[in-house]
C-alpha cells in the first residue's frame, strides 16, 4: 500500500471519528441534557453511556491525529525549522525533534493531570437548581420569592 493510500485511509478514519464525536457531543447536548440521566434514555443507552461512547470516540480521534503527525513528522519538522530559523540543514534531525516534542507533552499533561487531581474539592451544599455565573441572581430571587409568599 502506498503512501497516499495509507494518508487517504488515515483522514477517512479521522473524518468518522469527528463525526461520531459532533453526535455523541449533539446527543450529550441537546436530547439528554444534563441532569435528565435517570429519567430520560435514547436508544436505550443514558446520558453517561453516551458520554462513555462521546470519550471512545475522542480517543479514537486522538490515536489518529498522532498517527497522522506521525505520518508527516517529516514535513512539520522541516517547516517549523525552516520558519523558526532553527534548521541550519536541508534534513534536520527527526529522531531529535521527535524526543523533544515527546517530553514537551509528556510534561504538559503531566502536570495537567497533577493540577487537575488535587484541585478537586468536596462540595458542602448541594449546586442543584444554580447555574454557573448565577449562584448570586439565584439566591436573591429565592429570597424576593420567599418574602413574597
Amino acid at each position: 500500500m502506498n503512501r497516499t493510500i495509507v494518508n487517504i485511509v488515515i483522514d477517512l478514519i479521522a473524518a468518522c471519528q469527528l463525526l461520531g464525536m459532533l453526535a455523541t457531543g449533539y446527543i450529550l447536548r441537546f436530547p439528554l441534557p444534563p441532569g435528565s440521566n435517570k429519567t430520560l434514555s435514547l436508544w436505550s443507552y443514558t446520558r453517561h453511556q453516551w458520554g462513555d461512547i462521546h470519550f471512545w470516540f475522542s480517543l479514537g480521534l486522538l490515536i489518529i491525529l498522532l498517527v497522522h503527525l506521525a505520518l508527516h513528522w517529516n514535513w512539520i519538522v522541516t517547516v517549523i525549522g525552516k520558519r523558526c530559523y532553527v534548521a541550519k540543514t536541508e534534513h534536520p534531525s527527526l529522531l531529535r525533534a521527535g524526543i523533544v516534542t515527546s517530553i514537551i507533552i509528556a510534561l504538559i499533561m503531566i502536570v495537567f493531570g497533577w493540577t487537575a487531581q488535587h484541585s478537586v474539592r468536596v462540595i458542602v451544599t448541594p449546586m442543584q437548581g444554580m447555574h454557573f455565573g448565577h449562584s448570586d441572581q439565584s439566591r436573591q430571587l429565592k429570597e424576593a420569592i420567599a418574602l413574597n409568599l
